[in-house]
């Protein structure tokens, strides 16, 4: 099976598993707290905390110079996020040049590779971003990715990795 069969799969697989746990299509405010001494990433609705979890954060794309950056080299993320990210980014890469598809050099497989090899990458098409949350969910585990807009209009992508409390 090639690596991108895989990540679709697997993607389809959490985005029916998340369904039944939350409703994904609400427009949440997302807040992130510190909670028993462990950051935690809140989804309220009308000011409500709805939902508790605990969270990744990957990285951010600025939609008008289309580059990608990875939180591990965003200034003041901390050093949990910084060494998430680079073992993330090492097994995706152990991972692509392990599958003897990134030999066969096309677009996706060089796209992937590169993507774990940069810590900032131009992203040519929106198409791409898709596949950069589909990406993402293989190598965390996470449950589901959230791209909320930070205060500097770049897009955020948020790894759920696992929800603590519904209410």
């Amino acid at each position: 099976m090639n690596i991108l069969k895989k990540i679709t799969e697997n993607s389809k697989k959490k985005f029916n598993e998340i369904k039944k746990k939350i409703d994904i299509t609400k427009n949440y405010t997302i807040e992130f707290k510190i909670i028993n001494e462990e950051p935690k990433i809140i989804f309220k609705e009308n000011k409500d905390e709805k939902i508790i979890g605990d969270f990744h954060f990957f990285g951010i794309f600025n939609e008008t110079t289309k580059i990608w950056k990875w939180s591990n080299i965003i200034t003041n993320v901390s050093f949990r996020v910084i060494e998430y990210v680079e073992k993330l980014k090492l097994r995706g890469e152990i991972l692509l040049t392990k599958n003897l598809e990134i030999k066969k050099s096309n677009e996706i497989n060089m796209f992937f590779y590169q993507f774990v090899t940069n810590d900032t990458m131009y992203i040519p098409d929106e198409k791409y971003l898709g596949l950069i949350m589909d990406f993402l969910i293989f190598l965390s585990d996470d449950l589901y990715i959230f791209q909320p807009i930070n205060s500097s209009g770049n897009i955020q992508f948020i790894g759920l990795s696992k929800i603590n409390e519904i209410k």
